[in-house]
């Protein structure tokens, strides 16, 4: 009872910080007005899709941590805590459109990670799929699948049309044509058609808690077990992210766990990090290589200073280290029809770094590749000056070792 005291006091001590971070607003999204509430900056913002029948304030003790590095963005649906109930039917693709309009009247920009419970997971499916260019990473809490009532029957069907009609009884008026609507998508077996979902980081977070006496078939081992396995056949359509299991809380994983969610939203925010990255590496690497084309072409017509000059245009506007285009210069020189361009790489970095021994040893060793012995020479020694001058061992060691080959060379002749 104590922790639970202290569990229900931390909610109300985030939920305050949460609502003074900034307060709610109420959005047109056409016929009707939605609260929402903003707070938090980052590079992304992090979107919170309630369960069915919920208001945004369920997230409180989730968003108030997520808000500490990056923006978050907390809704409630139509018909739930102070936002206008849609005149229109609530279907899902009114929902979809709902999230759709909030989301361009409230002016935000991608790119967006959702977080989705239960119900709301069908609602994110949605919107990533018709937008997958702003959407970067996806969290599902205990998501609701469609195939749900359907794989219950195989396994008991008269435990599972028992389970609806016990739900049904329970739902309060303001819902049951929503609830229905719902049902009829249970019934199906299928969504309607959205689209593909984008292949983005995604963690799906699975409740596998049993209970002593189940009043539902769903939460029976068998039961347990059916709903486990759509989780991980819904995951096993994704190439990056984590499927977690959880025994510890119930459906509501966000209220009862709240640090899984935090560390399942961190977990794709630094995912989709590493893939923004890998994308913005990509268009420079495709960028420099234009620049490659165009000197290759001014070398192939004996325009050398217009070839260096493309070069080192090209890697200046690439924003790459030192390291970096190093690499890119000894993947050149490993092809014999781009040695000379190559040699122009490693001259661009000891331009840049004037004062590092590795960037002259490379020029060297490219030099010598070429049988410019004389020119190779000067690098190797400029490169031992200032090896020694940096406690340099490594560059030092390799420098005297090109020279002595350079020597063979020349007794050779």
């Amino acid at each position: 009872m104590a922790i639970r005291k202290i569990f229900l006091l931390l909610f109300l001590i985030m939920h305050v910080a949460l609502a003074k971070a900034q307060q709610t607003k109420m959005i047109n999204v056409g016929d009707h007005s939605l609260e929402m509430i903003q707070a938090g900056t980052g590079d992304y913002t992090i979107i919170f899709e309630s369960g069915f029948g919920s208001d945004y304030k369920v997230w409180g003790n989730v968003a108030s941590e997520v808000m500490n590095t990056n923006q978050v963005l907390l809704y409630s649906r139509a018909g739930t805590g102070k936002s206008e109930s849609n005149p229109k039917p609530p279907t899902l693709e009114a929902a979809v459109q709902d999230l759709t309009s909030l989301l361009e009247e409230a002016n935000l920009k991608p790119p967006f990670i959702f977080v989705g419970h239960s119900y709301g997971a069908f609602i994110i499916r949605a919107y990533a799929a018709q937008h997958p260019d702003k959407v970067k990473g996806l969290v599902f809490v205990d998501p609701a699948h469609e195939k749900m009532m359907q794989e219950l029957k195989k396994a008991d069907h008269t435990k599972a049309l028992r389970d609806i009609e016990l739900q049904n009884s329970f739902m309060p008026d303001r819902y049951k044509q929503e609830n229905e609507l719902i049902n009829k998508i249970f019934e199906r077996a299928a969504l309607p058609d959205f689209g593909k979902l984008p292949q983005v980081p995604v963690v799906v977070l699975t409740s596998v808690q049993e209970r002593e006496n189940p009043e539902l078939f769903l939460h029976e081992p068998k039961g347990v077990e059916v709903w486990r396995n759509l989780h991980s056949e819904f995951f096993s359509q994704f190439t990056s992210g984590a499927h977690i299991i959880t025994a510890a809380s119930g459906h509501n994983i966000h209220r009862e766990e709240p640090e899984l969610v935090i560390n399942a939203i961190n977990q794709v925010v630094q995912a989709a990090n590493k893939e923004k990255i890998r994308l913005e590496h990509k268009a420079k690497l495709t960028a420099l290589n234009a620049e490659f084309v165009q000197a290759a072409s001014f070398l192939k017509q004996k325009k050398e200073a217009k070839a260096e000059a493309a070069v080192f245009d090209g890697l200046k506007a690439s924003g790459f280290g030192e390291r970096a285009i190093n690499t890119i210069a000894y993947q050149q020189l490993n092809k014999p029809a781009s040695t000379t361009l190559a040699v122009l790489i490693f001259k661009y970095n000891t331009v840049s770094y004037p004062t590092s021994a590795n960037a002259f040893d490379s020029y060297g060793e490219a030099l010598l590749q070429q049988g410019k012995l004389k020119e190779a020479e000067k690098q190797f020694i400029k490169a031992i000056e200032l090896a020694i001058s940096s406690n340099d061992a490594s560059t030092l060691k390799n420098s005297k070792n090109n020279l002595e080959k350079i020597k063979q060379l020349e007794k050779t002749k």
